[in-house]
């Protein structure tokens, strides 16, 4: 299980290379490495590309095909092993190793359970064919709780420090840090999580306030916004600025004012609701110009 390192200024640079396992490295994903400064770090492991310092990363987004999945037999309380059938895209050797395997649908449904750490290939999983059955095997303690039948659905998440990326604009899935200097391609590294970090600006950041994951620049934090978000049928026609009815993201009516209604005709679609649609990364210390590097206090969550 992931375990926490005090470690010297400087080890926060170093990587590591990756055994040939699916995310064997020297220590489990996730665990923490904390400096005398009290920046924190998660072990982690990049995907396929070059790393680039001061970037923020995200986990690998879910697979719907791997989402409320049938269990394919029955399994006892106590046993120490999931399956389920796929419905589309192949699952390679051990990718779900140091991952969880949750039950979404009774029988056993609410319980989540620590897959397997993959020391040796396949002790986590053998690969799975697009349609065929993903069997994983539990951390060592872990075992059903709750006896499951073909009933039972079964959802597979990867560990959020394997085989992290660069952010889509805006994120598909959880933060997983910022990358403290230049890595290769499928190493290991310390993804920083908390603590002041150099990170890439989109826009022009306000000093002591809040900024989250952009929604237009992969990889950069822009201001903590709410948006109205577009998509819907009712529009605000007209040219006079004024109040306007908006809802909130929960169906709650809110008051919007909209002042920049200059042209005639234009419309604005207000019926989207009002949300903040990327996840907090942390508080802006020192904003410089946009596309340049920002100082920010990480404020993420970890393992």
């Amino acid at each position: 299980m992931p375990r926490t390192y005090y470690g010297p200024a400087g080890e926060n640079n170093s990587t590591y290379s990756n055994s040939g396992n699916a995310n064997l490295g020297r220590w489990e994903l996730g665990s923490y490495l904390i400096l005398p400064d009290q920046r924190k770090y998660c072990f982690a492991l990049n995907d396929g590309t070059v790393e680039v310092a001061g970037d923020l990363y995200q986990s690998v987004a879910g697979l719907s095909g791997h989402t409320n999945r049938a269990a394919d037999v029955a399994r006892a309380a106590g046993v120490a092993l999931l399956s389920a059938t796929l419905a589309t895209t192949a699952a390679a050797d051990d990718i779900y190793a140091e991952g969880i395997a949750h039950v979404n649908a009774a029988p056993g449904e609410g319980y989540s359970y620590r897959i397997r750490r993959a020391n040796t290939v396949e002790a986590a999983h053998a690969d799975a064919v697009a349609t065929g059955v993903l069997t994983v095997n539990l951390q060592a303690g872990e075992t059903v709780q709750i006896a499951l039948t073909t009933a039972s659905n079964i959802t597979f998440t990867r560990n959020r420090f394997h085989q992290i990326l660069l952010t889509a604009a805006p994120p598909t899935a959880g933060l997983a840090g910022v990358s403290p200097g230049v890595a290769a391609a499928d190493r290991f590294y310390w993804s920083q999580v908390r603590g002041y970090a150099a990170v890439l600006a989109d826009g022009t950041l306000l000093e002591g306030l809040p900024v989250m994951a952009s929604i237009g620049t992969a990889g950069a934090v822009e201001n903590m916004k709410r948006r109205v978000r577009t998509g819907g049928t009712v529009t605000v026609v007209g040219t006079t600025a004024g109040r306007y009815p908006l809802t909130d993201q929960d169906g709650g009516i809110v008051v919007g004012v909209l002042s920049d209604l200059t042209t005639s005709g234009t419309n604005i679609d207000i019926s989207g609701g009002i949300a903040a649609n990327a996840p907090l990364v942390g508080q802006c210390i020192k904003a410089n110009a946009t596309a340049e590097i920002a100082l920010i206090d990480l404020q993420l969550s970890a393992s």
